[in-house]
């Protein structure tokens, strides 16, 4: 039989661009299958991902098998082929031909359940089956099969089909590495989101690179407010200019010009104000991405609104840090968002008086600016926050 013209030249690089493509998009499976099927002159295709003990079936993707017929190869007849045994003490990484390269010879084949009750129907005959990839929990296996018509496998063109599977092997593992990645990202921005208060990372033009939940929610609902196309955005041009310069200032490249940040205040229709604390997110934190020669230095908001109900334990913040009574008031202070000639009319103290308990608060916290002292009060165990449910009216009715 000649070489088998799919898995040469220009379609053989179509068909490895699309096995390449599966790893961050995992429904290309189906169409790596599709082309498969078509490169190698056969009938139908299957994957399978099964437990470690390659007993069960998972999940699973096939081209061109019935969908009745392919539940009913998963439910039962996948343990009753007759290859499946000596399939299990076959080197992995690899397909095999069944007619050539198992013990159970075609008459053989042709007398079992497996064929007279299934692959019958499916005019199934021959097939290369293996083992492409293997780790701690799961097995993965790739089937390929041809009428009677079609012919079986033979040498040549079963090791043409393992040249691809190598291929295959790489993209999975690109998919295993990809999967854990993405894993670690959720976890992180899961973790993000329990901060105690609603917060976003932001570059320095405004884009949203991360937004919790919550702060997600009150911009969404803040009439000053705008998130489009994935950018912060306030609605009054004074506001706005403050905040893209509130951005320069946090995101220099270099650390040591970093500014302290600020904060803005959004006064809403109900006449609550929605503070946002600006500060900067060290850059030498900030993961680069694989083509960015440097990482891009990113600001953090942390959102306060009148709903938010924020309780920060005074004796737990004072044992945490060794801060007077004094000292851990202003930095509770400081943390919901206030600024210090604001805690000096609350306290009903000198504005010099405020500044010598926060220049103790940043002494003994490590700390040099407002906003760094507030993240560190914000982020400790002596916070804890939730906020306050709308009051109803009643139980089935939210508006009337």
């Amino acid at each position: 039989m000649p070489a088998l013209d799919g898995l040469q030249g220009s379609a053989r690089a179509d068909l490895l661009d699309t096995l390449y493509e599966a790893p961050c998009n995992p429904d290309v499976w189906s169409q790596f299958l599709g082309k498969m099927v078509n490169a190698t002159r056969s009938r139908s295709a299957r994957m399978l991902v099964m437990d470690r003990q390659a007993q069960t079936v998972l999940s699973s993707i096939k081209h061109n098998i019935d969908d009745r017929a392919h539940q009913d190869y998963v439910a039962h007849y996948v343990n009753a082929c007759p290859w499946r045994p000596e399939l299990k003490h076959k080197a992995a990484g690899q397909l095999y031909s069944t007619y050539l390269d198992f013990s159970c010879p075609q008459k053989r084949f042709y007398r079992t359940e497996f064929y007279n009750d299934w692959a019958r129907q499916q005019d199934i005959h021959h097939g290369v089956c293996g083992t492409v990839w293997q780790d701690d929990d799961y097995t993965i296996q790739l089937l390929i099969q041809r009428t009677g018509g079609q012919g079986h496998y033979n040498g040549d063109e079963t090791g043409q089909i393992n040249g691809i599977v190598a291929h295959m092997r790489r993209a999975l593992r690109l998919q295993s590495q990809t999967h854990a990645l993405e894993q670690q990202r959720q976890g992180l921005a899961d973790a993000l989101d329990i901060q105690p208060y609603p917060f976003a990372l932001l570059t320095r033009q405004g884009k949203l690179v991360h937004i919790s939940n919550d702060a997600h929610q009150r911009l969404l609902e803040h009439p000053l407010a705008s998130l489009h196309n994935g950018y912060l955005t306030l609605r009054s041009r004074r506001l706005q200019g403050q905040l893209m310069a509130q951005l320069q200032q946090v995101t220099r490249p270099d650390p040591a010009q970093l500014g302290d940040g600020g904060l803005i205040t959004l006064h809403g229709e109900n006449g609550q104000p929605l503070r946002c604390l600006i500060a900067p997110l060290r850059p030498d934190h900030t993961p680069a991405p694989l083509w960015q020669a440097s990482p891009q230095a990113l600001a953090i908001i942390y959102l306060y609104d009148a709903q938010a109900e924020i309780e920060i334990d005074l004796q737990s913040l004072m044992t945490l840090f060794e801060l007077s009574e004094a000292e851990a008031r202003v930095a509770a202070g400081i943390a919901r968002g206030f600024a210090p000639q604001e805690l000096a009319r609350e306290f009903g103290l000198s504005h010099h008086t405020i500044r010598t308990q926060l220049k103790a608060a940043f002494h003994k916290t490590g700390t040099n600016r407002q906003s760094e002292l507030a993240k560190l009060v914000l982020t400790s165990p002596a916070t804890r926050r939730w906020r306050r449910p709308p009051i109803e009216l009643s139980a089935t009715s939210k508006a009337g």
